[in-house]
């Protein structure tokens, strides 16, 4: 696991671009604590910060040069033992027990039809000196982060953003539309980033670069499972898919553990473990507010299957603290609150092991989320006059049933069944985030992601969540949190294996929305009735209650003071007052509010510090 940067450079001073390099991984030693490295040639240069996880020894050091290929990687690769076995049959050898010699040495045989032969997480950077050429790539899924920004006269990627505004100078400026989508979603989603200069590789998909021309051209080389004639899989089948990913993510020389909230999906990967490695060590973390706090379904369930279990409580004091820190672990405004008790629980395991499973990927695989309820009023709301829409600030107010009643209105704005579903997963609803950000285009190509899955409604709702919501809150969410105390998070749920099945079955979450009715048989295998049927939690938090209190005095320094802002500032201060005054609840609106204001203020500040201004 690691971070890694680079520059493509058509100046001459190969010195100063090395230099350059070592500076942004310099802001990457979180990722990276063990040690780091430069690797140059004319016109680019590589580098990378290690957490040691496979082949703790220097021969795993990044960068990394085999024949004429050097390569920087962030990620592991579950099934690089077998992948090096066949290439050994092929006369290929190996200096190094590590992953990463691996990963080139599969490029080197099979070029980028390597990538799809990958079963695992990552971001990579490949250069091929005699060619000229590089290539960008990242995993399945994207749950390893890789930003590539085109500047003056240099192209630079990295990991996080930090490492990019440290070359950038002043080079970068605000994307008013990746502003509205972070507004709408409380993320900033698909290739898009905070910065109009910078962009994201997209899961699955690998970019070549020519060196000297800077042309550029992309390819993918996944795509979701397809729904297919097969017989439904049994818990059965799914019980031993997640077996075998659960060993493959095993493999460490480093202590492993995993988190456990008490919900199935942990709870299932959790079981698994415990299955192959008897001295499981399992971590969760919960709220001195027992209203949020689900920690007890946590204790239960480890004290059942008999795990190592390290419980603490994340007190209101402890995690006000932890929003300060929010622009600088996520480098983009983002607003899922959720973030909040990850980076605790985070911490939490980072004092014993340097790898943790978890159980993500498991509602929008299976269709856990309560949401997928609504799928009869999708096609309903998309059929009623638009101009009912503007009933949603009025309705929003009323006591009680204001909330749902504002959802309605605000989804009969919608033309299509696409645009319904974009608008009930919005924080900031379609009409209200017009007025918000009036002269931004608000088409950010959701409801076409929608149109192109398959199958009835809920599946088309869960494969929209799977390429949207999982890949840019969920998966970057435990990335940033874990990475920012070198831990490196696991996600066994996302193996495809435990894909194909899922999918393969995807009448019975069609039958049952919001049930997971496959995954929770399965458990049943595991554990009993009492320890799976229980109610969905979530991490919530309650920051609506804390910015009428606690944070009420940073609510308006740093929103209710601005006179200037990428927004309509008038919107702005009457929608948080709505809120601050109890007249409404208008939470996740302000609170996307406060966190983007905090991240913008980090920003100025790297801006000024760089020798620029925002």
């Amino acid at each position: 696991m690691c971070g890694i940067a680079g520059i493509f450079d058509h100046r001459p001073d190969q010195e100063r671009t090395a230099r350059e390099v070592g500076v942004m991984t310099e802001t990457l030693v979180h990722r990276g604590p063990d040690d780091g490295g430069v690797a140059s040639g004319l016109g680019w240069a590589l580098g990378a910060r290690r957490l040691a996880i496979q082949d703790l020894s220097p021969a795993g050091t990044q960068p990394m040069t085999r024949g004429r290929l050097t390569i920087v990687y962030n990620g592991e690769v579950y099934n690089f033992g077998d992948l090096r076995r066949e290439l050994e049959a092929k006369g290929r050898r190996f200096r190094s027990a590590s992953d990463t010699e691996v990963v080139l040495a599969a490029f080197e045989e099979w070029g980028t039809e390597a990538f799809s032969r990958f079963n695992g997480m990552f971001a990579l950077a490949i250069v091929d000196e005699r060619r000229r050429c590089a290539w960008l790539a990242r995993d399945r899924w994207g749950k390893k982060p890789l930003f590539v920004a085109r500047l003056r006269d240099r192209i630079v990627f990295a990991s996080e953003l930090k490492a990019i505004v440290a070359v950038a100078r002043n080079e970068l400026t605000i994307d008013r539309d990746a502003l509205a989508s972070y507004f709408r979603y409380q993320y900033v989603p698909g290739t898009q980033s905070i910065f109009t200069e910078v962009e994201k590789i997209a899961p699955a998909s690998w970019l070549e670069l020519d060196i000297e021309t800077w042309r550029a051209t992309t390819e993918t080389f996944w795509s979701l499972p397809q729904r297919d004639n097969e017989l439904p899989a049994t818990p059965e089948d799914l019980l031993d898919v997640v077996r075998g990913a659960v060993r493959r993510r095993l493999v460490a020389d480093v202590p492993v553990g995993a988190f456990l909230s008490g919900g199935t999906d942990s709870s299932l990967v959790t079981a698994c473990m415990k299955e192959a490695a008897p001295n499981c060590r399992t971590f969760s973390i919960g709220f001195d507010d027992p209203r949020f706090d689900e920690s007890r379904y946590a204790l239960a369930v480890a004290e059942h299957l008999g795990t190592d279990h390290t419980h603490r409580t994340l007190r209101e004091r402890e995690a006000l603290e932890l929003v300060a820190s929010l622009p600088e672990v996520f480098d983009e405004p983002f607003a899922d609150s959720s973030a909040l008790p990850q980076l605790a629980v985070a911490k939490v395991a980072r004092e014993e092991v340097t790898v943790a499973l978890s159980g993500d990927g498991g509602d929008e695989l299976f269709g856990g989320y309560l949401r997928y309820r609504a799928h009869p009023y999708l096609n309903w709301a998309a059929r009623l006059p638009r101009i009912l829409a503007s009933l949603t600030p009025a309705v929003s107010r009323v006591p009680r049933f204001g909330r749902r009643l504002g959802l309605f209105a605000a989804l009969t704005d919608a033309r299509s069944p696409g645009e319904a579903y974009r608008d009930l997963v919005s924080i900031w609803k379609t009409p209200d985030l017009r007025r918000l950000m009036p002269e931004v285009d608000l088409d950010d190509g959701f409801a076409e992601v929608f149109a192109r899955g398959n199958g009835g409604l809920v599946e088309r709702m869960m494969r929209a969540d799977a390429r949207t919501y999982l890949v840019d809150d969920i998966l970057q969410k435990v990335d940033r949190a874990t990475m920012s105390v070198s831990l490196e998070g696991r996600n066994p749920l996302l193996d495809p294996e435990v894909a194909e099945v899922a999918f393969r079955s995807v009448a019975a979450a069609e039958e049952a929305p919001g049930e997971k009715p496959l995954l929770r048989t399965s458990l049943r295998l595991l554990l009993p009735d009492w320890l799976v049927d229980r109610p969905k939690m979530g991490f919530a938090v309650p920051v609506g209650e804390w910015m009428r209190s606690e944070l009420r005095p940073l609510v308006e320094d740093m929103v209710l003071s601005r006179r200037d802002a990428e927004y309509d500032v008038r919107v702005a201060h009457a929608a948080c007052q709505e809120h601050l005054s109890g007249r409404g609840d208008l939470a996740p609106q302000t609170w996307a509010l406060l966190v983007y204001e905090l991240w913008r203020e980090q920003w100025s500040q790297r801006q000024r510090s760089n020798g620029g201004h925002p």
